[in-house]
């Protein structure tokens, strides 16, 4: 009977040495989940989101189509969104904080608001001229987009760290000129149209646009900080 517990008590003492060690613990931990598939299908979204509302402008009055399109990415985003909170929700361990990982796929989610917003206004509005400063808000907001997405895919390495600032970087300086042209393109509209409607529609697409590059570097801020916490 001694025997028989002295030998338990070597048996337990083993165990306890081997999980320090690492051989047998690890298999009753929980196992870390990877949310890289769904960050990735998030910025790729918001990619094929902005570029078809630039698509858009190109086809004055002939909106209908792709405005249809954009309202499905949006809904892709809100479920990718649902998705990651979900997973989130069920995962003891998590790549990053996950108050960290929960802003960034909202802020993500964001920037789809916007320019569904912006969308859906320029059929309300039945806007049929385009004027530059709309297009050329839209074509940051691609420029925005695109370095979004890069340095979403980048910030699961940890050898692109540099890279992936970098990115967020140019996000932010996007935003930058898209304020200075959004104060322009107001300056222009308020000093040279007479239409108090017109004003005030151009005004409202403006601020939509604005805001989508916006949210673009609220998704790149949240990226900063994952890193820095990382290091």
């Amino acid at each position: 009977m001694g025997g028989g517990g002295q030998r338990g008590k070597d048996v337990y003492s083993g165990r306890r040495q081997a999980g320090r060690q690492g051989v047998s613990v690890r298999w009753f931990l929980p196992k870390t989940v990877d949310f890289q598939d769904l960050f990735d299908r998030a910025s790729a979204n918001i990619v094929e989101g902005v570029r078809l509302f630039r698509q858009l402008l190109d086809h004055p009055g002939e909106y209908a189509p792709l405005v249809e399109r954009i309202k499905q990415v949006e809904h892709e985003g809100d479920r990718i969104t649902h998705q990651t909170i979900e997973k989130l929700n069920t995962t003891f361990i998590t790549p990053f904080d996950r108050e960290d990982i929960h802003v960034l796929v909202t802020r993500m989610d964001d920037v789809l608001d916007a320019v569904d917003a912006a969308a859906q206004r320029m059929v309300l509005y039945r806007i049929v001229e385009i004027p530059r400063h709309l297009m050329r808000m839209a074509d940051i907001l691609v420029l925005s987009a695109d370095e979004l997405r890069k340095a979403v895919v980048a910030v699961h390495d940890g050898a692109q760290r540099e890279a992936t600032l970098d990115h967020c970087v140019e996000v932010n300086r996007l935003e930058n000129d898209a304020d200075v042209l959004h104060r322009e393109a107001l300056a222009e509209l308020f000093a040279n149209s007479s239409d108090a409607i017109t004003v005030i529609k151009l005004k409202d697409l403006y601020a939509f646009l604005e805001e989508a590059t916006d949210r673009c570097e609220d998704v790149v801020n949240a990226i900063e900080t994952m890193i820095i916490k990382a290091s």
